[in-house]
Formats: C-alpha cells, structure tokens, sequence
C-alpha cells in the first residue's frame, strides 16, 4: 500500500505522513507472536489491560491475535506529577477488574519519559497485588526513555517526535486516523539561561533575528500587556500597585498568550523563564498542550567575579544605584544560584542543555561563540 502524501491538519498543527497502517500491522504482528510464545499453553488467565484512551485501536488488533485465553479490563490515569518527578500516579479511574494475584499485561500506545507506566506498573504489583506485570508498548522513544524498568514488548522505536494517528492525539483530535503522522516544521522553543550579567539581554537581538525569532523577555511582556490593557496586564498592575509580586500564573499566561498570537516567525527565544524548577515544569505542560517541547537551552556561563563587574558597570553607564550596590549584587548571586542554577541538572537529564562559555574575550567574541552554539543545535 502506497501512503498518500497528504498533509492534515488538527487544530492549529500540520502533520505530515509518517508510518503506514500495513507497518503499524506488522509490528502488532511481531508483538502477538511474541506474546504468544511466551504464554502459550498457560493454564491461568492473564489479564490483558488497555491504557485509555489511545491504547484502545492497539490493544483491540493485539487482542485478535493473542491464541491464548485472557481477560480484558481497561484504567484512565487522569494524571501524573510533572517530567521530573518519580512519575506517582494521583488519580486512577476505571480500574475495570481486580488484578489480585493476576499476571497483567499493560498495553500502551506509546512510551517516552515512561514516568506514567512505570508508576502504573509498580501501582498493580505494590498497591492492586498482582502477581506479575509486563509492559507492551506499540512505540517507544529510547531518546528520552530513562527508566531501569525493561519493557518487555515493543513494537517499534521512533525518534522523539509529535506524533498523531492510530490512537495517538493533538488535544483530543486524530485518533481515529488509521495511519500515524509527524508533526511538519514544529515550533523552535528555545531558553536563554545564565546568571545576571552573563549578556543575554545583549545577545537575544542577534540570536532572535538570526533564526526568525520572537525574543519574549518576561518584563517586556508584562510591561506590553499592561500598556495594552488586557485582562492578564490588568491583573498583573492591580499586583504590581498593591506592592505585590505577579505570580507564576500571570507570568504564564503572558507566555501562552504570546504563543497563541504572534505569527510569522519560526520559533520563540524566552529571556528571563523559567526561572525556577516549578516554572519549568509549567512550560513543560504548556508546550505539551501544543504538541511541542523546549527545543533548547542556551546557557551563557560566567562567574560569580564577572557578575560583580558586569552589573557594576552596568549601573554606572545606566545609572542603576541599585546595581551597584554590593550587597543587592550579592542577594541576586545568591537567587540565581538557589533558585534558578538547578535547572541545568533538569535540561540536562532531558537532553536539552548547550552550554558555553561567556566569560571571556569581548561582546563581539561571545556572540559568535552563542550564535555558533545555536547554528549547531537547529
């Protein structure tokens, strides 16, 4: 069968062709006799459980060749604690049959991070007593899947794409299409990370122009939707004249609000978010929501010395009294290292972080060094 080179469009993504419905076959194909072998001539009945709801077209092929007597039961997890957390189930619904001292089988649609399956699985041998539990997974992303727990079938691995179709979804929308389909020409999300002083205000222009780029500094966009007057920039100068801080939520709305309006450009550079490992893990579910991810981290490094000088000599060509006093110098040293530092250890582990050094040589020698930076990681 000849897939048709037909774009399709979901919400406000294009998709593009990907892997035919006969591949898609073959592999439940190689996964049933797998299976098979593994159970064949068993005497008790295993229980066969479908993850909805994208499970569900993987599980009911899998189920037409399975040659051996199972029972079929069905769980909805609502949701999971965030990319870096132990990936704790909160709230299960739907556990359809009780698994004590049952063998399960899991069938999912797709695993990468595998926080949620590797919870489920410790969930039905820990909390439910079932007596043994093995993984089945239509696709699996080995790029990002980091978990020491084996899945024991597999039916194919893809790269770390956004992938719909065959169960698989955008916001609730294609899973009924029989073939799978990539995301075409996804969004760049790309964060400008470093300490105070280390010049990202002074590079974000050239980077931003450079790759079509709409630079979001925090500030700036706050400033904009109060002269605006929008509904978050009313919020926000409500705050801000009370003497308050804007909270995360505000801040983020901006954020998606930017994302949601500006067009015509290949990608957004944000200066100054996150700031935070909670601020992360919101960008995280933000960008999920879109089908998307953070594409990179571009981190400008220097020392806490080279702090010192940079914010003093900022204060006296922008006449800052505030900057250049040394114990205000010292407090923002002490943020950053506190609040904002661990999140290389985050972009790391999520194979996202790009680092190099802005420590020396002049504004000119750091911006290309930046610029060679992001060139090698498009």
């Amino acid at each position: 069968m000849i897939m048709k080179e037909e774009k399709i469009h979901l919400h406000d993504k294009t998709f593009k062709p990907y892997i035919r419905h006969d591949r898609i076959i073959a592999a439940i194909d190689d996964v049933a006799g797998r299976i098979n072998a593994d159970y064949r001539g068993c005497k008790d009945v295993p229980v066969i459980l479908c993850v909805l709801n994208g499970s569900i077209p993987f599980t009911g092929e899998l189920l037409q060749r399975l040659d051996f007597n199972c029972q079929l039961i069905s769980i909805k997890l609502s949701s999971y604690q965030g990319t870096k957390s132990t990936g704790t189930v909160l709230n299960v619904m739907g556990l359809t049959s009780s698994v004590r001292g049952r063998r399960v089988i899991i069938c999912e649609d797709i695993v990468d991070t595998g926080n949620t399956i590797v919870a489920l699985k410790e969930m039905l041998l820990d909390k439910e007593g079932a007596a043994d539990v093995k993984i089945c997974t239509l696709l699996l992303k080995p790029e990002v899947y980091d978990k020491p727990v084996r899945l024991d079938y597999v039916g194919m691995e893809i790269p770390n794409a956004f992938i719909v179709g065959f169960g698989l979804d955008y916001n609730e929308l294609g899973r009924n299409i029989k073939d799978i389909y990539v995301i075409d020409n996804p969004m760049k999300y790309y964060i400008l990370f470093g300490p105070p002083g280390a010049g990202k205000g002074t590079h974000a222009g050239a980077i931003a122009q450079k790759y079509n780029l709409k630079h979001i500094s925090t500030g700036e966009l706050l400033r904009a939707e109060i002269a605006a007057g929008t509904e978050l920039g009313r919020q926000a100068k409500t705050l801000i004249d009370a003497g308050s801080l804007v909270p995360d939520s505000v801040v983020e709305g901006m954020i998606e609000s930017a994302f949601d309006n500006i067009k015509d450009v290949d990608g957004f550079l944000l200066d100054g978010f996150p700031r935070n490992l909670a601020q992360a893990e919101d960008l995280d579910k933000i960008l999920e929501k879109r089908g998307e991810s953070v594409t990179a981290v571009v981190a400008l490094m220097i020392s806490d010395e080279t702090i010192r000088q940079r914010i003093k000599g900022r204060a006296v060509i922008e006449g800052r009294a505030d900057d250049a006093n040394d114990e205000t110098i010292s407090n923002r040293i002490r943020t950053y290292h506190a609040q904002t530092e661990p999140l290389k250890e985050y972009y790391k582990k999520a194979g996202k972080y790009y680092e190099c050094d802005g420590d020396k040589g002049s504004i000119e020698e750091n911006r290309a060094r930046v610029l060679a930076l992001v060139e090698s990681i498009k």
